[in-house]
């Protein structure tokens, strides 16, 4: 890789890459699935809440909207701290804020409190993935790196998709009064796979030792290298087609009970988009290592440009089952790549590790935006078409970041 910005702070980062061992890998892909499975759930998050406490899908949207507000904030925050932060600690008391939070939500007897109890607990999942996003950043083949974890989002989507929608009448399976509803049972799941996460953190990747008198590589690289502006443009176009994404896919579930299907068949076709995602991933991840990227990513947002509207309105049960799996996993298929290029452009991992906040915070929109859109169109079609203008802008702000990294990769790049 070419000498970035002219500095040689910036060939310092470059050769200061983190040879992941496999159990290193998999223990840090284990704290940030099993804390992170309310997020990769959401789908089924707003129709838990909805269910349980009686209300419209756009009330109960406005609380993942807060668990992912605060997921967006501190992963911003934390990807900026990450070199001068013991990630060990981090990861201990992330974990356990969301044991915390999980275990006051299963007995939160409002939406209010109910959303105060979330957004405290995104808060403490948006540091733990900013943290395991910059040592994946940090790794030396950070393509196969993020594959590996993109890839084990979905293998936990094809798990959750299963366990949610049967985690709805788990009150009908267990004696007492404490799981009473919907979410009770929903928030039950989090809290165990939340506790298992504890088992992870000590294997994950032993902290170096941060440097005494400001010396650790990484703080020198916040102080003396801001991150190209390039690269922050292209974090707000992968904002955009998470936006326009979201405003179909996090009512899914909604889209899929209007066909109408029972949740059990909406939840087989979630397993499907996880299943085609997990593989799809390790595929970007090969692809990302050896080849440029403009020609995989434009490839994937054409086809999402051209799904969008298919999955918003299906003209039938089958349109449905053929296209939502592809439309739901896409985005994840070209994260390996996209992640991939912002560590050429930024080698200290930064933007990289700050993508869950770009990727996220639309999430947190997308409630706020899709729900009136749907209730406005009485279906879901003017989410699609808002979804298509959404993914269209942030292709054309990710464009410059993609060629510059391509450059990069060819030995081209000029400052």
């Amino acid at each position: 890789m070419p000498n970035i910005g002219g500095n040689t702070l910036s060939e310092e980062i470059v050769n200061d890459r983190i040879d992941l061992s496999g159990r290193q890998l998999g223990a840090l892909i284990g704290v940030m699935l099993l804390s992170f499975a309310a997020n990769i759930g959401l789908t089924y998050n707003i129709s838990a809440i909805a269910m349980a406490f009686d209300v419209e899908r756009d009330f109960a949207s406005y609380v993942a909207s807060a668990e992912l507000l605060g997921i967006a904030i501190n992963s911003l925050l934390f990807a900026q701290l990450a070199g001068r932060l013991n990630p060990h600690r981090t990861f201990w008391i992330g974990v356990l804020v969301v044991i915390a939070m999980n275990m006051a939500a299963i007995i939160a007897s409002d939406l209010i409190t109910l959303g105060i109890l979330r957004f405290i607990s995104g808060l403490a999942l948006g540091a733990i993935v900013a943290t395991v996003m910059a040592t994946a950043s940090r790794s030396r083949n950070p393509e196969m790196t993020f594959a590996w974890i993109n890839a084990a989002v979905a293998g936990m989507g094809i798990i959750l998709n299963f366990v949610i929608p049967r985690s709805f009448t788990l009150g009908e399976r267990i004696p007492g009064d404490l799981i009473s509803s919907e979410s009770d049972g929903l928030f039950v799941v989090y809290l165990i796979l939340a506790v298992l996460a504890l088992l992870f953190v000590r294997a994950t990747p032993k902290p170096k030792k941060l440097a005494a008198e400001g010396t650790d590589t990484a703080s020198q690289v916040t102080k003396l290298a801001p991150a190209p502006l390039i690269g922050w443009i292209s974090l707000f176009g992968l904002s955009f087609i998470f936006l326009g994404h979201g405003l179909i896919a996090i009512f899914f579930a909604e889209i899929g009970l209007g066909i109408p299907l029972d949740t059990s068949t909406i939840g087989n076709v979630g397993m499907a988009a996880s299943a085609i995602g997990m593989f799809a991933s390790l595929g970007a991840g090969v692809i990302g290592a050896r080849y440029k990227a403009k020609i995989p990513i434009g490839s994937v947002l054409i086809l999402l440009v051209v799904l969008a509207p298919m999955v918003a309105v299906p003209s039938s049960p089958l349109m449905f089952f053929l296209a939502a799996p592809l439309f739901l996993f896409l985005p994840i298929a070209i994260m390996p790549i996209f992640l991939g290029a912002l560590v050429r452009i930024d080698p200290s991992g930064r933007q990289a590790a700050s993508n869950p906040a770009f990727a996220i915070l639309p999430g947190a929109l997308a409630p706020a935006i899709g729900g009136p859109l749907s209730l406005m169109g009485g279906g879901f079609a003017l989410n699609g078409w808002a979804a298509v203008g959404f993914i269209l802008l942030g292709a054309a702000l990710m464009a410059g970041a993609i060629f510059k990294s391509d450059q990069i990769r060819s030995g081209k790049a000029t400052d």
